[in-house]
């Protein structure tokens, strides 16, 4: 799979005066969307919306520095796990500061977490998830039936007029 050059990406871009007309549509959207992405995978893991947060921080921080690598090898684009060389972490109290919750509440949650196997502490204060999430949620399509929910979305802002269409597709 080729990158396409950057000169021929198309792009979408804010429609600001068809923004604002249909505001409380784009709003409304942007928010339903947002809800039942984070629904579908808080049940997909099992779940409560607190447990989930702090989750998916860690699937965050354990992709961050994969994600951040300007030279990114290809070969780790697909749904193998991470090798965890290239596997980032995140501490407790990093969590407790991102999502605005008591150090105590991260730390029991983590614990729980750690006893149901979804994460892992690589070393002291170091965590990161075990390697597989992506394969996990592969096995109903959930990375793809989200994708179509953004793109539905994106295609809903495009109609009433919020977003521009690129001049090429």
């Amino acid at each position: 799979m080729s990158e396409p050059q950057e000169s021929s990406r198309l792009r979408l871009e804010l429609d600001a005066p068809g923004f604002l007309k249909v505001e409380r549509l784009v709003a409304y959207e942007m928010g339903n969307l947002l809800l039942m992405l984070n629904l579908q995978l808080q049940q997909r893991f099992g779940l409560r919306a607190e447990e989930y947060q702090v989750y998916l921080l860690i699937v965050l921080a354990t992709v961050q520095r994969f994600a951040n690598i300007s030279d990114v090898n290809t070969e780790n684009l697909s749904r193998a796990p991470l090798p965890p060389d290239l596997a980032g972490s995140i501490s407790r109290r990093r969590i407790a500061d991102v999502l605005g919750i008591p150090f105590e509440t991260v730390r029991r949650t983590v614990a729980s977490l750690l006893d149901r196997g979804l994460i892992e502490e690589r070393s002291r204060g170091c965590l990161s998830t075990r390697g597989g999430t992506l394969q996990y949620l592969g096995e109903d399509a959930t990375p793809e039936k989200l994708a179509r929910r953004f793109i539905s979305s994106i295609n809903t802002m495009i109609r009433i007029g919020a977003i521009k269409p690129p001049d090429k597709l």
